[in-house]
């Protein structure tokens, strides 16, 4: 390996992160490898044939091979081959907790999967710590990363309106979302009787359901990067650990073919993680040598801690109104009205919990139920809130089970606290307040999410200002390894109420914008 003319940058996975990563430096002439773990089923989830689909499903409960990846509301929408199969990709959840891993190893990665919800942060969330004093906050505000949410809306054809609002900044779009007649109606139900800003829906449309007509994808960020820049994309290679140098530095990785299961080492002269939030944390954690015993760039024994997700619930029922023409224009990504978070944005301490929550979801886009009425339609909301950073949620590697490929499991503990349920039962009731001003009838019980389940998993490797007490810096550049970021979702040092896709890109074109210029200028 010490023979081999590295790469100037060896990027670890293909999804939204990962592609556009390589899309970001590719476009400074840097000899960019992106190495995906999967096989490359295409660049967006298409229309397919539900008989079959459903085939498959049945097959996967006869052969117990996705029971938890089934457990995704979006298993049961699109291909359920684009997860993977459990027994191949374990991981074990800690006695008495519930976590739900919900994993894609293709090329895309769980672009494949998204519901396509693209928004971005606000000040409210980045500096929330300083309010209420819970948590380190971002070392970065909102004006460090809105030039790269605008390179993200240049690139993927993102709708939405320009609604003014400070808790939900605005972007660029190339059209607005049509709304069909029941979702004006709890549009206004809601303005008017709740003084609530609800908004039409902003992303893209990759799901079928959002483009029912045949419309184009959005285009794929790695793909970009190939075509445009020449960056090489190599699939069923995956990486099990960071190899390092006699001064601890960062000088390759080691990769196991999926298929044939030989080890090779790869050499780079800097590497970028962006295979997953808890993916990226097991491949440092496995990354342990005589410098880095604990794990590579640990020294503050943060790393693994604060795993986070959104605290979900789920609503459905029946609305008035009728099933019209909008019906058809499908549903998903933009798709959707949303209500913005709207409680507790100060940030203050005390009151019932801290942090807040936002809801996004459809009304009479889905076909109506049995019970469903002449002069009703359905609905289906959804509610997501900020869970809180505790060290005691955290992965670690198993000490004996090993995966198909013989790299360590991850050993996940995570649950809610106090304050997510007292947070949780806000949000039902705000649902349920939401519904009864539209005149809506909703479900009895509302549908609660396990940590895991809303797929926006972040944390376990935070950036941070205090080497002390964080792994990364403002960069997601490695305190500890100069020539390693981690670009994903493992960065986070807080979580946030809105979907974390377009935030995930932003700070992965941060990070190389910052590593680009650390290798012109020799450093590295």
């Amino acid at each position: 390996m010490d023979h081999v003319i590295p790469w100037d940058v060896i990027v670890v996975g293909s999804g939204a992160t990962g592609g556009w990563a390589a899309h970001e430096l590719g476009r400074h002439g840097l000899r960019v490898l992106v190495l995906e773990a999967g096989r490359d089923r295409g660049d967006a989830p298409r229309p397919g044939r539900q008989r079959w689909y459903q085939a498959k499903r049945y097959a996967d409960r006869g052969l117990r091979w996705r029971r938890n990846q089934m457990r995704h509301h979006g298993y049961w929408e699109i291909d359920p081959s684009l997860w993977v199969i459990d027994r191949f990709h374990p991981f074990e959840a800690a006695p008495g907790t519930d976590f739900e891993w919900i994993r894609t190893r293709a090329v895309n990665g769980r672009l494949l999967t998204w519901g396509g919800i693209g928004v971005r942060m606000s000040d409210h969330e980045f500096f929330a710590p300083r309010a209420d004093g819970f948590g380190e906050p971002w070392p970065f505000g909102y004006s460090e990363l809105a030039a790269h949410y605008d390179r993200i809306d240049e690139f993927l054809p993102v709708y939405g309106e320009h609604d003014g609002l400070a808790q939900l900044p605005d972007g660029h779009y190339v059209g607005a979302p049509q709304l069909t007649d029941a979702e004006h109606h709890v549009r206004a139900a809601a303005r008017e009787q709740l003084g609530l800003d609800v908004i039409a829906g902003r992303g893209v449309l990759i799901r079928p359901h959002a483009r029912p007509r045949g419309e184009a994808p959005p285009p794929s960020p790695v793909r970009a990067a190939v075509a445009r820049f020449g960056v090489t994309l190599r699939t069923n290679a995956i990486v099990s650990e960071v190899l390092t140098d006699a001064a601890g530095r960062a000088r390759g990785v080691t990769v196991v073919d999926r298929l044939t299961r030989r080890k090779e080492q790869l050499a780079g002269r800097a590497i970028v993680l962006a295979a997953s939030t808890l993916e990226s944390t097991r491949i440092l954690l496995n990354s342990r040598s005589p410098q880095h015993p604990e794990g590579l760039g640990n020294s503050s024994g943060a790393l693994g801690h604060y795993l986070m997700d959104h605290v979900g619930v789920h609503l459905g029922g029946y609305t008035p109104g009728r099933r019209d023409a909008a019906w058809d224009d499908g549903y998903g990504g933009p798709k959707n009205l949303m209500v913005p978070r709207h409680h507790n944005l100060a940030n203050r301490p005390g009151g019932a919990f801290l942090r807040g929550w936002g809801s996004f979801g459809t009304v009479g886009r889905l076909p109506p139920g049995a019970d469903c009425r002449p002069d009703e339609v359905r609905f289906s909301v959804v509610s997501y809130g900020e869970m809180l950073p505790q060290f005691g949620n955290h992965v670690s590697l198993h000490p004996t089970r090993r995966d198909a490929w013989g790299i360590p499991i991850l050993r996940v503990e995570a649950a809610f606290s106090d304050n997510e349920l007292a947070l949780r039962e806000a949000m039902v009731a705000g649902l349920r307040e939401l519904i009864d001003a539209a005149g809506g009838r909703p479900d009895a019980h509302p549908d609660h999410l396990a940590p895991g389940g809303f797929v926006h998993e972040v944390g376990t490797a935070r950036m941070g200002s205090d080497p002390a007490t964080s792994v990364l810096n403002e960069y997601a550049q490695s305190w500890d390894v100069p020539n390693l970021f981690v670009v994903d979702g493992a960065a986070w040092p807080t979580n946030a109420w809105q979907n974390p896709t377009f935030t995930m890109m932003a700070v992965a074109g941060r990070a190389c914008a910052r590593l680009a210029g650390e290798l012109a200028a020799g450093r590295m």
